[in-house]
């Protein structure tokens, strides 16, 4: 859910080059190879935070292990880890200690990313044509004129309140270009009971054709962890007072209500998606 514009345009490009070649015969596509699945999510790093985190998921490694080999396009059930290792790598990059049983810091990264590209750096863009169904070619004059900018001063903070026995907390990531939002991602998570309960919300911004922002919401992946079954919903929520709290959430009440945009459902060794 990031800014591709101009990378997109380029690409465009390019794919027109390749369509607007000579006219041989289409051979048959060859088959297409059966894609690999991700490899199973687990703690990483060395130190006690680490070993404190891997003992904490060690619990629900078989489950994620199954799921992860029958999963090829759904991938949220990879969150819970992902979070956490981000946490731990940054807690000990940073030399920060808990105090009153949390880890409570900021960690930021940024820099400026300003470019800048014109049709001289790619001179196979010569042949393309505005429109792939036009096989007229752009006037070579526009060689070395045509140029492209963007980036900027990109600055990335993320957050942490998490407790030092790593079984609740949360995660805030704040992404900014040039001082305007680009991005935002909440992540909270409960370990209740021995299941683990997350909720990872990630703002949902588009761009249309103008270039214009669109802020839709935020697309959330709520779900329950537990030593032999996982469940992930995807829902949308308009604002983050909506999102449900790992630390008091009733997951059936949860599931009868909410109207999912996907879902993960797995039991043992049987894993369904939908959809």
């Amino acid at each position: 859910m990031w800014k591709k514009k101009t990378a997109l345009l380029l690409i465009l490009l390019l794919v027109f080059v390749s369509g607007c070649g000579g006219k041989e015969e289409e051979k048959d596509a060859a088959p297409s190879p059966t894609p690999e699945h991700m490899e199973a999510p687990v703690i990483q790093g060395d130190g006690d935070l680490a070993e404190t985190a891997k003992a904490v998921m060690s619990v629900y490694a078989d489950e994620l292990s199954i799921v992860s080999s029958r999963s090829f396009d759904n991938l949220t059930y990879a969150i819970p880890v992902s979070a956490i290792n981000q946490f731990i790598q940054d807690a000990t990059a940073s030399g920060e200690a808990p105090s009153d049983g949390y880890y409570r810091f900021s960690w930021t990264q940024g820099g400026d990313y300003t470019y800048e590209t014109t049709v001289d750096d790619a001179p196979e863009l010569e042949s393309v044509t505005p429109d792939p169904h036009d096989e007229t070619p752009m006037e070579l004059q526009l060689n070395g004129d045509y140029a492209v900018s963007g980036g900027g001063l990109f600055e990335r903070v993320r957050s942490y309140e998490i407790a030092e026995t790593v079984t609740r907390g949360r995660m805030e990531i704040s992404d900014t270009l040039n001082g305007e939002m680009t991005g935002h991602e909440y992540f909270s998570f409960s370990v209740r009971d021995g299941d683990l309960y997350f909720v990872d919300a990630t703002l949902n911004i588009t761009i249309d054709m103008s270039g214009k922002e669109i802020q839709d919401g935020f697309l959330t992946a709520v779900g329950v962890l537990r030593a032999d079954s996982l469940e992930i919903l995807e829902c949308l929520y308009t604002d983050p007072e909506q999102f449900p709290d790992p630390a008091k959430m009733n997951w059936a009440q949860f599931i009868a209500e909410a109207k999912p945009l996907t879902r993960l459902s797995a039991q043992g060794e049987n894993v369904t998606f939908s959809p």
